[in-house]
């Protein structure tokens, strides 16, 4: 189990997270304070290989200016976090058993931790948006991918094997657009990406390629009735994915990420009402519902978590 964060500790850490979206790599106080910092996009079609060196280079970059004590990794899953290893992420093509940890401690010389990216922003919330409060915190992405992290009594949650749990892959719907290789996936109808998805395939002649999840936005901003839609779609399915868990574990708090900022109070509110009328009363009357309270800084802070951990 890790250690409260202590004010005063000021050693310096290495984050890296990496996304289907955009990557970035910081640096960081073991206290959660982000000393400098580089992002930039992913274009993630390319494959690991690409994407790996231009981790090395941020990261070589950012520790010549200070050296580090240790590295965490934030990554969409599946992950073995035991062994550092990333299985094929739906939304990073070709990282197919890729020995991230391995990889990365040859490289940098310092020990590397690797995290499923849901389980560090869960962390990171736990440690520093929540101040340690939670008994059983879960965090849901809501970002690219549509992943859940667990920290139970201060610790993250993984399967056998350091297996990452991965509700995108659960089957939500009996028809619906596909995503992580599944028609009518959590991951489908849940992440930031599902709103494209779901405008292409409940409107194919409006939208007969996919729009970004900013123009469904700024519609649905605007009174467009479609786009209204679809973000009652998306808000009703990740409201039964809280009730689905909430019924499981019976949690305290539920954080749920980017949408939550993107989309505001109106998209967590419809959330919450599905999530209400779902779940066991008990679950309801026991579970806090809301968005990061980490903000912007999450995905950094979440990365310099998983370095906590070592």
């Amino acid at each position: 189990m890790s250690q409260p964060a202590d004010k005063n500790d000021t050693s310096v850490l290495l984050g890296l997270d990496v996304g289907g979206t955009k990557c970035a790599v910081c640096l960081g106080t073991a206290n959660g304070q982000i000393l400098s910092r580089h992002e930039w996009a992913s274009d993630a079609e390319r494959g690991p290989e690409p994407m790996i060196a231009e981790l090395l280079q941020a990261a070589r970059k950012l520790v010549a200016e200070q050296p580090v004590t240790a590295a965490g990794v934030s990554i969409g899953g599946p992950v073995d976090a035991d062994q550092g290893i990333v299985h094929e992420p739906p939304n990073l093509p070709g990282w197919r058993d890729i020995p991230l940890r391995e990889r990365l401690e040859s490289e940098l010389g310092v020990p590397v931790n690797v995290e499923h990216d849901a389980a560090a922003c869960a962390l990171a919330e736990y440690e520093w948006g929540l101040n340690r409060t939670p008994q059983r915190l879960i965090y849901l992405t809501c970002a690219t991918g549509f992943g859940a992290g667990m920290v139970f009594d201060g610790k993250p949650y993984y399967g056998v094997n350091g297996r990452s749990p991965e509700i995108g892959h659960i089957r939500v719907g009996n028809i619906g657009p596909v995503a992580y290789g599944v028609a009518g996936s959590a991951e489908a109808y849940c992440s930031a990406r599902a709103l494209g998805r779901l405008a292409a395939w409940r409107h194919p002649l409006r939208w007969p390629t996919e729009p970004t999840p900013k123009e469904v936005e700024d519609l649905w901003r605007a009174g467009d009735e479609d786009a209204t839609g679809i973000i009652e779609v998306n808000a009703l399915m990740v409201g039964r994915c809280c009730a689905i868990l909430g019924d499981l574990l019976h949690p305290d708090h539920i954080t749920l990420g980017s949408l939550a900022r993107y989309l505001g109070e109106p998209w967590l509110q419809l959330v919450r009402a599905e999530f209400d009328n779902a779940v066991l009363p008990s679950v309801a009357a026991d579970c806090h519902i809301e968005g990061s309270r980490l903000g912007t800084t999450l995905q950094d802070l979440s990365a310099l978590a998983a370095a906590r951990q070592i």
